[in-house]
């Protein structure tokens, strides 16, 4: 996760936001090292006025995006971080919206209520049509026996409703908290073996 970080951080100096961030564009090599790919719908913050449609994945997208407003910066991309981190963790995916709607409601559902300052993007209507006065419970999915106190202060950080409020990338501190407690001091991959990751023929030639 410090890489992802580290990785994204360093595309946002330069002015770059890649807006699709997710577990399938994550590659991990051999010696452990992380790298961020696709960047097909990366978009340069320095062009005018830069290109800010809604693109990317529905189940790691921004709230900001799903909204429609046409003002959003890189911290789309910290949540896109905030999402991918949680399924890191969970290995399940952390809002599985149907549509833009659903997902911001599963996304009320678990951080609590609507996010401030959206009420003149074009999809609030909808939004705050439908009940979102519920309590926030992320850290009821990641309690601390899961992830510890530093590493849920990054990861609640990234996933702010708010942008405003939002943890950047660059910022997300680069410590051994990052990870969960029972993986920490282990070396990469250290229980994957050819044999469990091999599948056997269906068939004898």
């Amino acid at each position: 996760m410090r890489q992802l970080l580290s990785g994204a951080g360093r595309m946002h100096e330069r002015g770059i936001v890649h807006r699709d961030i997710k577990p399938g564009n994550v590659l991990v090599g051999g010696q452990g090292v992380v790298k961020i790919c696709d960047l097909g719908l990366a978009v340069s913050m320095a062009s005018a006025p830069p290109p800010r449609g809604r693109a990317g994945t529905r189940w790691y997208m921004a709230p900001e995006m799903l909204l429609g407003r046409p003002d959003y910066d890189e911290l789309v991309d910290a949540w896109l971080l905030g999402c991918v981190m949680a399924e890191l963790l969970t290995g399940e995916t952390l809002f599985p919206g149907q549509n833009a709607v659903d997902q911001l409601l599963r996304i009320s559902s678990v951080l609590g209520g609507a996010c401030v300052g959206f009420a003149h993007a074009p999809l609030a209507v909808y939004f705050h049509s439908e009940r979102h006065d519920t309590a926030r419970r992320l850290r009821e999915l990641f309690p601390e026996e899961r992830l510890s106190r530093g590493g849920f202060e990054v990861l609640e950080g990234l996933l702010a409703c708010d942008p405003g409020e939002r943890l950047p990338a660059a910022m997300a501190p680069p410590t051994s908290q990052l990870q969960p407690r029972r993986m920490r001091a282990r070396p990469p991959f250290y229980l994957i073996t050819w044999e469990c990751i091999s599948i056997p023929p269906m068939y004898d030639r």
